[in-house]
């Protein structure tokens, strides 16, 4: 039986990854966009106006808290999801975070503390996580279609704009393949197997300091797991000693 209940949702930062989000709720049912907020408010006006959203806000901390407002999905940059999850977590609001959840395991540990001190629900957004295809994949996996895991290669990258001003190569803003891409076979290594027993891992870094590239290996009792994250190909590298 459906649920009658409407979720209004707000998005908490404007750029590239929330217009996608925002067109794809439009097809989710007992989900409504109802706020959404930008540090620029002729910024904001203009995704609501786009979207047909209600609310539109220039301050993060109105959106978060906004009587209409049940679920926040942050989509600022990768250095703001600890502070702006925080912010809505601690306003009593469910909160949806883009990857990578945060810049360090000590963000997360605190993010998740505080959403069970405010018993809220507080969820990385990681898509791949529900589509059709890994779905599939736990089901082949789990009815044996393929016997038992031995070992999986995974590998995602991409050649970069050769921008060092931009977010991929800022280590500030968390920039580089591990966060931005790494987090894909890396995310499917630990759905298929689990923590692994032991963590191998080695990068290259960019000029700028961010791991243009990096290789992981996980060692498990009975499997091993190669993953490689590729992301800025085009600049002077030092290797990570």
């Amino acid at each position: 039986m459906k649920s009658s209940k409407t979720i209004n949702l707000a998005i908490l930062g404007l750029g590239k990854i929330a217009h996608e989000f925002a067109k794809d709720v439009s097809l989710v049912e007992g989900v409504a966009l109802v706020a959404v907020a930008s540090r620029n408010l002729e910024k904001a006006k203009q995704f609501a106006t786009e979207y047909d959203v209600a609310n539109y806000y220039d301050s993060y901390k109105e959106l978060a808290t906004s009587p209409e407002v049940n679920l926040i999905y942050i989509a600022t940059p990768n250095n703001f999801h600890f502070e702006h999850a925080t912010l809505c977590i601690e306003s009593g609001k469910a909160v949806i975070c883009e990857k990578p959840f945060a810049l360090n395991s000590t963000q997360v540990f605190k993010m998740i503390a505080k959403a069970k001190e405010r018993q809220v629900f507080l969820m990385e957004a990681m898509w791949t996580r529900f589509i059709p295809a890994t779905q599939r994949v736990i089901d082949i996996i789990a009815d044996g279609t393929i016997g038992q895991i031995t070992g999986i290669n995974a590998d995602f990258g991409f050649a970069a704009a050769t921008d060092l001003n931009s977010r991929l190569y800022n280590k500030e803003l968390g920039g580089g393949s591990l966060l931005d891409i790494g987090i894909y076979p890396i995310y499917l290594s630990y759905l298929l197997l689990g923590m692994p027993n032991h963590i191998n891992a080695t990068a290259t870094l960019s000029s700028t300091g961010v791991d243009s590239n990096c290789e992981v290996l996980f060692k498990y009792a009975n499997a091993e797991c190669k993953l490689e994250a590729l992301l800025l190909k085009q600049h002077q590298q030092k290797p990570l000693l």
